[in-house]
């Protein structure tokens, strides 16, 4: 055999590497994220000594400081020996960067540029071949996940030959810097991770009802009546956008108008339509200030703000919010009335299309591309308008199918706890599904009962194997269905994805009830019959010209309930398997595979790029802790909160949002800073005792054991130490919490006596279940394997 054996992964055949006996197993290994389009690898490792000899062909000299300073800190960080560079002559490079398109001033990315990059690493050191310095930029950011300390304690890599390019052109992070404001430095923070990830816009929210965050020197009013003394100053949102430059990342900033405008109402009220003194608005929501659109003296602010802006920040794109307009004010207005009936607009929408006209020409004035959320569509619109969804498939295919340009929000809303395999199965360009209709055999209409706003209406049609579901005024989906049963006892489980996250139904026809889980979210269901059900329609199919018009997609952070506490918690690691959905081949779907890179990319992105998801939750947990307390007493108490932890997620979707509300909560003044605050999204434990139930139902009798083991750990931790809580006046609280999570332990080894044949213990179930109430604003994710698995066991 050849003494290197070569393997070779192209990934755009994922599918049937999978079936190869290395395949699976190179990727894990690898723990590269997101996965390039093409990987060459050989045996063998190269060596680096403590300082890399680099030669950089096509990099500006800020470029070249700037990036080798941040691979050799990366390399620092990892062995925890000082790595420095210099710049040396090709032949004595071990590390050698060739850029097509040389860079002499300082590029700023621009939407399409190329991305794609060569990696070679060899007995004869590291070559960068790109066409871009963006390019390289990322090739640098895969060394950098390549690089490990080996068995004689020093960095290496492996032989390795890469040749990737990206799978969607925009690819981004939405960042509200205005519910709660972020400072500086918790951007670039973001930034640095988001280069990693090879993620390349960043979205920046400057503006809304509760604040306007960047200074304007034109309209002062605008930060010294709207921000409380938190904005950006203009030096410092360049600051900002010289950092992301330097990383490959655009900068696009968004304006939210005509709604969203407390912020202007307050400072400048004479531009609202109902003209009043307004104050600060601290609540979350949606309220009525409207900018008045029949006056010309909003157009010459927009006018004037946009020529001030535009000096500020390069990007040709300029997204002006457009979203969640309520039109009452407009249509009190007798001024609106005369502009409806002068421009023969009917209703709130045509006065929105008629400002959003007006609001291009100003934006094309400034050589900027206008982009909006998908309230902006409306058939009158620009076909140069780019439409951000976050309404869902359906909005961004017909946008599509219409000859709009979009991008994908919906699906990637991360200031939602969702678990990250909802976020990786979501594909800007999904598979529409394959239908066979019939007459169905049952035909159910059903209601999700939230705890805030309109319940969720839907219909159920089951044509035996194959399930639709409808959902409002979405098209019809083809649900998972993972138990179906008919007679006395009918019963459906069954299961798809929703803007909502998630959803896991189960339908009791007998009792005309049922739950749906939305993420560990149960819900009560509430069915009906359906004498008529709606025509079944589907999402449009695209043909390849109005796919190519899907640009890409965004996750967004909003930050009602976020702060920069704990904002690292709630996007990182998620957002690297985000990133991967949108810059890797579309058949790298394993979920399994997917994970343990995630845990692996988690403590890459700690130690090596300074993320502070870790830092953050310690930090969280520590500071609810009596400083009074022995040491002793207060590191057991935070080993105590983090096997809490392991236990406890964050209620899914927006549950926890409307918990809030319901208890007048939910505003800009409540502190975020209880234990659930600084819980992780997901819980690698809990996902373990999901696996654990899986391998156990398909046979592996072991996986008890596995189970019963984490139960007794949990147990001796809580007995032990869960009267320190007590002690700790912010932790009162969680006392309650931990009875409770005692009582799951308990309740589960009762589970485990019942899988092995001791006990029946019929009440179990309803007790498990009874643990969970959907006010809490934690949830004890484990119930719902342990309940899966008492009811296969009985």
């Amino acid at each position: 055999m050849h003494n290197l054996l070569t393997k070779r992964i192209n990934l755009k055949c994922l599918t049937l590497l999978l079936g190869m006996l290395f395949s699976t197993q190179v990727l894990s290994q690898l723990a590269l994220m997101p996965m390039p389009k093409s990987i060459e690898q050989a045996q063998g490792t190269l060596q680096l000594a403590s300082t890399l000899n680099v030669s950089v062909v096509g990099f500006n000299q800020h470029r070249t400081q700037f990036q080798l300073d941040r691979l050799t800190r990366h390399f620092t960080r990892l062995t925890g020996k000082q790595t420095s560079w210099a710049l040396s002559a090709e032949k004595a490079a071990n590390l050698s960067i060739v850029v097509n398109d040389v860079e002499q001033a300082l590029f700023t990315p621009q939407f399409a540029e190329d991305e794609s990059y060569q990696l070679k690493i060899d007995n004869n050191g590291i070559m960068i071949r790109a066409a871009s310095v963006f390019g390289a930029q990322h090739a640098l950011a895969t060394l950098s996940q390549l690089a490990y300390v080996d068995k004689q304690d020093q960095l290496a890599l492996p032989f390795i030959n890469i040749d990737d390019s990206p799978r969607f052109a925009w690819r981004g992070l939405l960042l509200d810097s205005v519910r709660h404001f972020m400072p500086v430095q918790t951007v670039k923070r973001q930034l640095d991770g988001m280069a990693s990830a090879k993620l390349n816009v960043l979205h920046w929210h400057l503006t809304d009802d509760q604040g306007w965050r960047i200074q304007s020197k034109v309209f002062p009013k605008l930060t010294s009546h709207a921000s409380d003394g938190l904005f950006y100053t203009q030096k410092q949102v360049l600051e900002v956008i010289r950092y992301a430059a330097l990383l490959g990342i655009r900068v696009v900033p968004e304006f939210g108008m005509p709604g969203h405008a407390s912020a202007i109402a307050v400072a400048y009220p004479e531009l609202i339509t109902l003209n009043q003194d307004y104050t600060m608005q601290r609540h979350w929501g949606v309220f009525k200030p409207l900018l008045n659109i029949a006056d010309p003296k909003v157009y010459e602010f927009i006018d004037k703000l946009f020529a001030e802006m535009m000096a500020i920040f390069p990007d040709q794109y300029l997204h002006i919010g457009g979203d969640e307009v309520e039109p009452e004010q407009w249509l009190k207005s007798k001024d609106i009335q005369k502009l409806m009936a002068d421009n023969q607009l009917e209703n709130g929408q045509d006065l929105q299309s008629y400002f959003n006209a007006q609001l291009q020409k100003i934006v094309t004035k400034h050589e900027r591309i206008m982009m909006g959320w998908d309230e902006i569509l409306h058939p009158r619109l620009s076909k140069n308008v780019v439409v951000q969804s976050w309404r869902g498939h359906d909005s961004l295919y017909s946008a599509a199918k219409n000859g709009y340009r979009g991008i994908l929000s919906t699906g990637f809303y991360i200031d939602q706890p969702q678990y990250t395999s909802y976020h990786y199965r979501n594909d800007p360009q999904k598979e529409l599904d394959n239908v066979k209709l019939a007459e169905p055999k049952l035909r159910k209409s059903f209601l999700i009962k939230r705890l805030k706003g309109s319940d969720v209406k839907g219909e159920l049609l089951v044509f035996g194997p194959q399930v639709l579901i409808k959902l409002n005024n979405q098209h019809h989906q083809v649900a998972q269905v993972i138990g179906l049963s008919e007679g006395e006892h009918a019963h459906l489980v069954a299961a798809l994805d929703s803007w909502m996250g998630p959803l896991k139904f189960e339908f009791d026809f007998s009792r005309s009830s049922g739950s749906v889980m939305i993420g560990n979210s149960r819900y009560p269901l509430v069915i009906h019959e359906l004498q008529k059900a709606q025509a079944v329609s589907f999402a449009p199919s695209l043909n390849k010209t109005q796919a190519a018009l899907i640009l890409g997609a965004e996750a967004t952070i909003w930050s009602e309930m976020v702060t920069e506490d704990n904002i690292d918690l709630r996007i990182w690691p998620r957002l690297y398997a985000i990133a991967e959905r949108l810059w890797s081949s579309k058949n790298v779907t394993d979920l399994d595979d997917m994970y343990v890179r995630l845990e692996k990319m988690s403590h890459y992105a700690d130690k090596v790029v300074g993320l502070a998801h870790y830092l953050q939750q310690q930090s969280g947990f520590t500071h609810l802790i009596n400083k009074n307390l022995s040491d002793q007493e207060q590191t057991q108490t935070l080993r105590l909160l983090n096997t809490m932890a392991q236990m406890l997620e964050p209620s899914h979707y927006y549950t926890r949002h409307h918990i809030k509300h319901l208890n007048n909560e939910y505003h800009q003044q409540a502190p975020l800073n209880a234990f659930v605050d600084f819980l992780a999204v997901e819980s690698k434990t809990i996902r373990a005792i999901n696996t654990s139930v899986a391998r156990y139902l398909a046979g592996n009798k072991a996986e008890l054991d596995v189970i019963a083991a984490q139960l007794s750990q949990w147990q001796t931790i809580l007995q032990e130490n869960k009267h320190l809580l007590a002690k700790s006046p912010l932790l009162k609280t969680e006392q309650y919490t931990a009875d409770k999570l005692l009582q799951f332990v308990l309740l589960g080894k009762k589970v485990l006596t019942v899988c092995k044949g001791h006990s029946n213990a019929p009440q179990l179930e309803h007790m498990l279940l009874n643990l969970q109430q959907l006010h809490d604003e934690a949830v004890i994710a484990a119930i719902y394997p342990l309940r899966e698995l008492y009811l296969a066991c009985k």
